[in-house]
This record gives C-alpha cells, sequence and structure tokens, in this order.
C-alpha cells in the first residue's frame, strides 16, 4: 500500500479480499476478546492466559488482575494476584498461578479496565495412587479448510481431564482454493506481525476458545506453526532468496507462539526447547517430544524413496538431536508410572508400498525418513525391557492404531510377536486428509503393513485417549462434516494395549467415564457486563500490527454490520494528516493496511467514524 496517496481529502483504503465467513467478536467479552485459557498443569500450579484489547487512547501497559478459586462465585478464593502486559507481549497476559492443591478443579478470572473475564475452568495434576486419566487428543486444525466443530463436540461431551495437542494448531498458509472460511492476514505469515494476526483470528474462534475455557492444555509444535516440512536449518515451505532468512522467521514464529500459547518456556535460555514430561500420579507420565524443530535433519528425497536408499539409511541422521534423544531414553528407563505416553508428532509406525518389486517409503518426513534413529529407539526400550509405552501421534490427517515392529522376532500380527510398543495416530480437526496417500484403499494399506491394526483415510475428528492400570484404550470420534457448525460424530474404531503387552487389540466399545466424572461445563458467557468499548454499532479496533507501527499499520477491525468508515489520521494536536473511506462487506473481522509514511514519529491518533454511530479515536504509536 505504500504507493497509496496521503494528500488530504477522502480517498479509498484499498482492503484486502474479503471473505463471506468473517471471525466474530463477542463484545460482550470486552476487553477480553480472545477469552480466556491454562495450560501446562502441574500438581500445584497451572498457567493462565488471557489479551485483553487496547481501548481507546491507550498506548501503555495495562495492569491486570487474576484470582483462582473452588467455586465460580469466587467465595473462596485460594490464589490471586496482579501482572501487566503492553504492546511489547501484543497484550496477551501470562502468569504461573502457583499454591494449588494436587487433582483438584478451580476457576480463575482476570480483570481489567473495570471489566472481568470470562470465567476459566482449570484442574492440578494429581499425586499418589491414581487410577484413572482421560485425555482429549487432537492435532491439524487448518481454519481455512473447515469449522472447529471437533473442538465444540470434544468441549461438550465434559469428560477428559486436559486436551494434548500435538501441533499444527494454526497454519502459516495464505489463501486456498475453496476454503471454507478465511484465515487473516491474507497471505502467507513471515514476520512477526503476521504470526500475531493469525493467533488473534483463530482465537477468536468460539468453539476454540470455549475448549480452552472449559480445559487445560498441554501443547507441543509442529511444522505449520512455522512452515510446512520444517527441520532445524529451514523448510520445504521456506525460500530464503524471496522470504528472507530462515533464522529471522523462526524467531518471530516462537515468539508468537509463547504469546498466544498457556504453556511454560522449559528452559528461559534455550526457546527452541519445548520437550518436557508431566506426572499423572503413578499412573502415567506424559512425555512431549520436538520432532519438528529442535534437532532434525533435512529429509531425504521429495517423494518415494527406497528403503534400502543409502542416504536415508545414514546412521547418524538424526530426528531428536542427541540432547533430546538421551533425555527421552532416560524418561523411559527411570520413569516409576505404569504408563508411558509419549507424546509427538510423526508417525512412529513403518508406512511401506512395494511397488513394480520395490519397497519404499510413503514419506519420509516421518520416523520413516530417519530409520536409524528409531531402530536405536526402539532398541533401548527392547533392550532395557522397558514396559507400556504408547506413542501418541498427529500431523498425518488421518487415524491409525500401530503395533511398532521392531523386535528381536519378525513381527506376527497374529500374536504381536515383535512388537516393542504401540502407536495411536489422532485425525486432523478440519486439515485436509494426507495428499501423499491419495486414494489408497485402507485394506492395501493393511495388507503391505501388517502392523497397522486400525487407518481411517478419510475422516476428521479427535481421540480419546483412556489410562487406566491394566489398560489403555484409545476411542476415535469422527465428525460428520467440517461445514457444518452442528454436525453429529460418531465413535469410529477402538483399540486397547493391556499392561505388560506391546500389542494392540481391538475394543467392543468405547470406553465410559464415571457419572459426574467432571464439574459442569463453565457457559459461554462473561462473568459481568464490559462498559470498555462502545455501542455496538460502532467499529472495534481488536488489533494494530505493528504496534509501534512503522511505515504502515494494519487494522483487526470488527463491525457489528456492514458499513462505510471513514478513518483519519492526526497528529496528536488534532492536525489531518490523511483521510480514508472504506465499505466493510458484511458483520466480522477484517482487516485493512493503512499507510503511515506521512505521520511523524510518535504519538497519533487513529479516528474511525462508522455511518451507523458515533466516532472512536485511538491513540497509537509510531517508531523511529
Amino acid at each position: 500500500m505504500r504507493g497509496l496517496s496521503l494528500s488530504i481529502g477522502l480517498a479509498l483504503l484499498s482492503a484486502q479480499p474479503t471473505h463471506p465467513n468473517r471471525a466474530f467478536v463477542r463484545l460482550a467479552q470486552a476487553p477480553f476478546l480472545h477469552g480466556v485459557a491454562s495450560g501446562d498443569p502441574l500438581t500445584d500450579r497451572v498457567i493462565l492466559w488471557t489479551r485483553v484489547t487496547p481501548p481507546q487512547n491507550w498506548t501503555g501497559s495495562l495492569t491486570v488482575a487474576w484470582e483462582v478459586a473452588e467455586d465460580t462465585t469466587f467465595s473462596r478464593i485460594v490464589a490471586s494476584g496482579q501482572t501487566s502486559t503492553d504492546a511489547e507481549k501484543d497484550y496477551t497476559v501470562k502468569v504461573e498461578a502457583t499454591g494449588l492443591q494436587p487433582g483438584r478443579w478451580y476457576y480463575y478470572r482476570f480483570s481489567a479496565l473495570n471489566a472481568t473475564s470470562p470465567i476459566g475452568r482449570t484442574r492440578t495434576l494429581p499425586q499418589g495412587n491414581a487410577q484413572r486419566l482421560r485425555i482429549g487428543v487432537v492435532s491439524c486444525a487448518d481454519y481455512q479448510n473447515g469449522l472447529y466443530t471437533a473442538y465444540e463436540n470434544l468441549c461438550r461431551r465434559n469428560d477428559v481431564d486436559f486436551i494434548l495437542h500435538l501441533g499444527d494448531y494454526i497454519y502459516e498458509y495464505g489463501p486456498e482454493q475453496n476454503s471454507v472460511r478465511t484465515a487473516e492476514p491474507r497471505r502467507e505469515i513471515l514476520t512477526l506481525e503476521d504470526y500475531r494476526i493469525r493467533y488473534s483470528h483463530y482465537r477468536l474462534d468460539s468453539s476454540l476458545q470455549w475448549l480452552h475455557q472449559n480445559y487445560p492444555m498441554i501443547a507441543v509444535w509442529d511444522d505449520h506453526e512455522l512452515a510446512n516440512n520444517a527441520w532445524q536449518g529451514g523448510a520445504e515451505n521456506h525460500t530464503p532468496s524471496t522470504e528472507g532468512p530462515f533464522a529471522a522467521r523462526r524467531s518471530a514464529m516462537l515468539r508468537a507462539y509463547y504469546e498466544w500459547l498457556p504453556l511454560r518456556v522449559t528452559d528461559p535460555s534455550d526457546s527452541l526447547r519445548i520437550w518436557r514430561n508431566f506426572q499423572w500420579g503413578s499412573l502415567a507420565e506424559i512425555i512431549l517430544l520436538d520432532t519438528r524443530h529442535y534437532g532434525r535433519d533435512m529429509q531425504v528425497g521429495q517423494g518415494f524413496v527406497s528403503v534400502n536408499d543409502p542416504n536415508l539409511n545414514n546412521p547418524n541422521r538424526t530426528l531428536l538431536g542427541q540432547a533430546q534423544r538421551n533425555w527421552l531414553i532416560d524418561r523411559l528407563k527411570t520413569s516409576s508410572a505404569t504408563w508411558r505416553l509419549v507424546g509427538q508428532q510423526v508417525m512412529v509406525a513403518p508406512l511401506w508400498a512395494t511397488v513394480f518389486g520395490n519397497t519404499v517409503v510413503l514419506n519420509t518426513d516421518q520416523w520413516d525418513g530417519y530409520p536409524a534413529e528409531r531402530q536405536r529407539l526402539m532398541d533401548s526400550i527392547r533392550l532395557n525391557d522397558i514396559p507400556n509405552v504408547v506413542f501418541l501421534t498427529g500431523d498425518i490427517h488421518t487415524s491409525w492404531a500401530n503395533d511398532l515392529p521392531f523386535g528381536s522376532v519378525p513381527y506376527n500380527p497374529n500374536t504381536g510377536a515383535g512388537s516393542v510398543a504401540v502407536e495411536f495416530v489422532t485425525p486432523s480437526i478440519t486439515s485436509a486428509n494426507a495428499s501423499f496417500l491419495g486414494n489408497l484403499n485402507p485394506t492395501i494399506v493393511q495388507q503391505q503393513n501388517p502392523h497397522v491394526r486400525f487407518v481411517n483415510l478419510t475422516q476428521h475428528g479427535y481421540l480419546v485417549l483412556n489410562v487406566e492400570p491394566d489398560s489403555v484404550q484409545s476411542d476415535w470420534y469422527f465428525t460428520s462434516s467440517i461445514t457444518s457448525p452442528n454436525a453429529s460424530e460418531a465413535v469410529g474404531g477402538s483399540w486397547y494395549v493391556k499392561a505388560g503387552e506391546r500389542f494392540l487389540r481391538r475394543a467392543q466399545n468405547p470406553t465410559q467415564a464415571p457419572s459426574n466424572y467432571n464439574p459442569p461445563l463453565v457457559p459461554r458467557r462473561p462473568a459481568s457486563p464490559s462498559t470498555t468499548l462502545s455501542q455496538p454499532t460502532v467499529p472495534v479496533l481488536v488489533g494494530c500490527y505493528p504496534n509501534p507501527a512503522q511505515s504502515f499499520t494494519t487494522l483487526q477491525l470488527y463491525t457489528p454490520m456492514a458499513s462505510k468508515i471513514t478513518l483519519e489520521l492526526l497528529t496528536v494536536d488534532g492536525r489531518l494528516i490523511a483521510r480514508h473511506a472504506f465499505q466493510t462487506p458484511s458483520a466480522g473481522t477484517h482487516y485493512y493496511q493503512v499507510p503511515l509514511e506521512e505521520v511523524p514519529a510518535g504519538l497519533f491518533h487513529l479516528r474511525l467514524q462508522s455511518e451507523n454511530g458515533p466516532a472512536s479515536t485511538y491513540t497509537l504509536v509510531k517508531s523511529l
């Protein structure tokens, strides 16, 4: 937009193309338009998150108070405090609420600008002799490819302890053909401002907000939080000659990810280390890996690769990196829990095909592309006789239940002999089914890969993992449609592993949680009305990127109806610099890029005048 005339007078401010299915803002939540969230629970603490949308004439920091209580009326407050946020943090808020009791549900809320956030519900990890754990396992939520109905259905069932997100929480892509809805900004995201806008847009989704509001989330990233098929030194979807240094893009991704996700920084001296573990009493240890960014060598080949390819089988190739691999093996060997649940990104089980007499790897982006390291890991499990290892996997946008055939004897699908551990793979929430699988027949997949006990290549949804001392069972739930907000769901399959065994068995029925397993869901409504934003006819400035601004700023603007808007840029003493006009074609969130070349450095005013209501004036900052 740099060539746009800034002469005083009414000029048409061109907007990015608008998709009919916009993100909507729940004005009653203001200034907490992005809701609340919690994550990374421990026995005595949990991370609490929100974002405060700054009001008019606000350029500095904001003070935010928080409370944790045993009840929804907050008559029994057990922890509280204050913190601050500002533009450096994109006005996001993260606090660690400590001093909590193990194995308890709590309620929390924030307050700022004389308003109170929606109430959130969270819980701590238990200690001692835990008898049950239920996890909602999700991954791969391409906003443009569908509605978050699976998130909605998972939240509504109210029978899991926390949500395990295995990555691809956002996608980096620009506009996609035949998309169900659009993600902003309408280009591939590269800069810190781009990533912040993308997270802000995703987090306006009502289903995602409600899921976060009711359960703590334990999350790890995959590739699309940065760029498709990323590795430690680059990505398939990153071209340095046109998109800049990969390190700069990764730095932007890391900063936005930690701002917008309710997770604890594992190592303050190493923002790239996300691998960590959680203990669910004596029942389970949840071990989370980064098979994407930390130590991964570049993938071998772009298509099918022979299993005998010498580059593929190079013993020095790594997916984890030595430090993470050593940590993983130590956790597996020393864990005192009954079950070792390994959450990670890419499929562990082999996925091979025989084509004209040659056996090929179908996807070198998963563990198949790093067979020597996989064998070392499986040998460690087998030779150290490490029991009850269950891998939990995302990434592939399809559903799988796999034995892992890396034992000292040939694998026998009838008895399970030769399997070292098992793997459950969750489908995507919305993301398109894996393209490299094409129109493969699941029966053919299983014929050539007999360790695959269950596979579904077409449906979307999530899995519920039920962990008890004698077994771990995965139940897949498939959504009937990703284009309907009221889509139903059905059980797609159920498989389990018995304690002491290393292979899967088919379950006759999905597991059921005991009655009243969780307290009632927190409803979708704020704790108190807000007075910080104007009447609903007035456009609301949800975000301004970058902030402080430079040669331009992108407005993230919500309008409750289609409206003609006049935008004015003024100096702090009221001198008019430029005036623009634009039309929002519908209710929803819209994005407009405003040039600021003629605006002097320092404070300036941005005035929005709707034909349907009074003007709103915001004070912004332009950097030197």
